[in-house]
């Protein structure tokens, strides 16, 4: 996802980035966290970043599944892009109309989800003790309706030791 705003909008349009992650994952039913990353780990592009991360078994730990970063104005300045703002116009009686100074924009992106990462996640954390995959609610009406995924030989051992059927 990517926006390109005023300077004054750039923080809330960060806030409704990760809303709109964080709003994905839970709709998922995935255990996640959001983390406001610390400066020393942030790009250079980056004035500030977050990392959602969701609980992966196989890991044994969280793994970041998506991002959200302000970049203020440091991606316009490198590639020029100005705005000018709306209340520019000013009369001046020796000179007539003058216009404000142009002035750079903010860019924002996040990653929204990141699709291998994602896959990886809800496999593990909704694979039963079958092998079997449910698919949460929300994924179904993609899935052709299809409530899980099942293993061709469905002998209680991980999706790790069983291919899964792609046959139609």
């Amino acid at each position: 996802m990517f926006i390109i705003c005023q300077p004054e909008d750039s923080n809330s349009y960060h806030e409704e980035l990760i809303g709109i992650e964080e709003d994905l994952f839970s709709s998922l039913g995935l255990h996640f966290k959001t983390l406001d990353m610390a400066s020393g780990d942030l790009g250079a592009p980056a004035y500030r970043k977050y990392d959602v991360e969701a609980w992966m078994p196989g890991l044994g730990r969280y793994g970041e599944i998506s991002s959200a970063s302000n970049c203020t104005d440091y991606q316009s300045r490198r590639l020029g892009i100005r705005y000018r703002p709306s209340e520019s116009l000013s009369m001046n009686p020796k000179r007539g109309m003058n216009l404000a100074p142009t002035q750079f924009v903010h860019t924002l992106n996040a990653t929204a989800c990141a699709v291998p990462r994602m896959i990886v996640c809800l496999l593990e954390n909704y694979q039963q003790e079958d092998g079997n995959v449910i698919i949460p609610e929300p994924l179904r009406p993609f899935m052709g309706g299809l409530e899980r995924i099942t293993p061709k030989s469905c002998s209680g051992a991980s999706l790790l030791d069983n291919r899964i059927s792609t046959e139609a």
